[in-house]
């Protein structure tokens, strides 16, 4: 109430400052003008012969060749005066001390933001300590490829690589990589700008489009990095009015792109719908109590996550989504080109339809055996994120040659006429080596497989079935494990790692992806030399 007094005043004192001046003038005018003549002893100001005369007068004075008109002004030596005020501004900004921000300038925190980045804050030494942190092993340096196989730097025998996420072996197939040098030999190696100012080819507008015919989408947007994709097009969506709740064992970069967006951030138990549903009535009570305007409200998930390898009943997170009126977003990362009837993800393989789920985001780094990420949707959520996803707007573009390896991915999972693609067999393939592979792991003494032999989830995460108490203890157990199996096994696996800035790690587990390039002989070899490693290091 008080700022729209105040509004009125301001209002009501320009008026005044503008038509008082106005009027006097006038009425200065008419005094000179219309003096009363031998005819007319009488004068009327307010009679339209006296305004008339008045303005007359008034135009005189003010009008050009008047002594009040800006041009007598200068003519005068008036400009001296002008000049001599604006070196005294200049002068005066000089002698000014550096800019200070105003109280007011910023939006200040809230005070549950304040008590957020207290509990997220904690002080790090200069030099921070070792101790009780388990060494990990030195990275192994891929020098060749053969079939399922890798050659590692410093050791002569090619070991079984079960440490890759190329889940329908793209990264190897010889026609893609014929097709990529041949983009090489046109285009060079990359454009070396973002796709905003030089950086856009007509390979980037091929995938996009092809993207979202693939989707049945308006249109699609790629990026350049697959772990920028999806903390970029979270903040596009949301700021801090905004809600924004997600699974508790979300992959670090959603977590990152939630909390870039400053929006109000909750967590739910990992696939529990109950208790997605009781944080969703939470924040509907508080903004009800509070009467808060409406707001954008978004549900993040993953079609299998990347910390478990399970997957999100996401027929039922699209309920209760729509129920409560939510968007939903998934990102598709280790689903796509794996589940659904054409390769689409979690999202076609829990029969939800083009449309139903406003925001889908994958990597092109696993089945897509390529670099980078992209996104599709609507033609409004698309074209936002060109002007609102940093990782696009500040990245350079993705290579020409990368972007024709997806579209060479793409054009095998598209069917033909009958039905038929080679990409759907490459999928019905990979699924046979995920049954056999689990199936297989699920019975080995001192590990369990989480999800069990019947998830169709590429990515296996086994733990310890008797875990130490203390993660660090438990993930330098598997680290000798993994270091057990590549140099008396000749199986190259993975031992899970988490970021410091993970809000929930899950514990320590060794990490296997299944792939269609493992043969029984290979499946068979990578089971026997973990029973034996898991044998003599637990035992031992």
């Amino acid at each position: 109430m008080k700022s729209i007094m105040s509004r009125r005043r301001v209002v009501a004192g320009l008026a005044l400052a503008t038509i008082v001046p106005l009027v006097s003038a006038c009425l200065i005018a008419s005094t000179h003008e219309a003096r009363p003549s031998d005819d007319d002893q009488s004068l009327n100001l307010f009679s339209l012969k006296g305004i008339s005369g008045a303005f007359r007068a008034f135009w005189d004075i003010v009008g050009p060749g008047g002594k009040l008109h800006p041009a007598y002004f200068l003519e005068h030596k008036g400009h001296l005066l002008i000049e001599g005020a604006l070196i005294l501004v200049i002068v005066y900004l000089v002698l000014q001390h550096s800019f200070k921000v105003r109280r007011h300038a910023q939006e200040p925190l809230t005070e549950k933001e304040i008590d957020q980045l207290c509990k997220e804050w904690s002080p790090e030494p200069l030099v921070p300590s070792t101790a009780g942190v388990p060494e990990p092993p030195e990275p192994h340096v891929i020098t060749g490829l053969d079939g399922p196989y890798v050659y590692l730097k410093g050791r002569k025998e090619k070991v079984i690589n079960a440490a890759s996420s190329n889940y329908l072996n793209m990264a190897n197939n010889k026609e893609n990589k014929i097709e990529s040098i041949e983009t090489v030999n046109t285009y060079g190696v990359g454009s070396c700008g973002p796709r905003g100012f030089y950086g856009t080819i007509d390979k980037h507008l091929d995938l996009e489009k092809e993207l979202a015919e693939f989707y049945g989408t308006e249109a699609a947007i790629i990026y350049s990095y697959d772990v920028a994709t999806i903390a970029s097009i979270i903040p596009a969506f949301a700021n801090r009015k905004d809600i924004m709740i997600y699974d508790e064992f979300c992959s670090y970069p959603i977590q990152a792109g939630c909390t870039i967006s400053r929006a109000r951030v909750a967590t739910f138990k990992h696939n529990d719908m109950d208790d997605l549903i009781r944080v969703i009535e939470k924040f509907e009570a508080e903004d009800k109590a509070k009467r808060k305007p409406l707001c954008r409200k978004l549900i993040v998930v993953e079609g299998i996550y990347a910390n478990y390898g399970d997957m999100a009943p996401l027929k039922s997170i699209w309920e209760i989504k729509n129920k409560y009126k939510y968007r939903l977003m998934v990102d598709e990362s280790h689903a796509f080109g794996v589940l659904g009837a054409t390769g689409r993800g979690a999202c076609e393989h829990f029969g939800l339809k083009s449309g139903q789920v406003e925001i889908i985001a994958a990597s092109m780094s696993h089945a897509m055996g390529s670099v980078g990420g992209f996104c599709v949707g609507d033609r409004d959520i698309v074209e936002h994120q060109r002007l609102s996803g940093s990782g696009y707007c500040f990245s350079a573009s993705l290579p020409p040659y990368l972007a024709v390896a997806g579209s060479y991915m793409l054009r095998l999972l598209r069917p033909d006429k009958g039905g038929n693609s080679p990409g759907k067999e490459l999928m019905s393939l990979l699924q046979k080596k995920i049954r056999s592979l689990r199936d297989q792991l699920k019975g080995i003494p001192g590990l369990k497989l989480f999800g069990g032999a019947a998830l169709p989830s590429p990515v296996i995460h086994m733990h310890l079935a008797k875990s130490s108490g203390n993660t660090v203890e438990d993930q330098e157990t598997l680290y000798h494990i993994a270091d057990h199996m590549l140099v008396n096994g000749g199986v190259l696996v993975l031992v899970s790692q988490y970021s410091k800035l993970d809000i929930r790690r899950p514990p320590p587990s060794l990490l296997i992806y299944a792939n269609v390039a493992l043969g029984e002989k290979e499946i068979l070899t990578v089971v026997g030399a973990l029973r034996k490693a898991v044998k003599d290091v637990i035992k031992a």
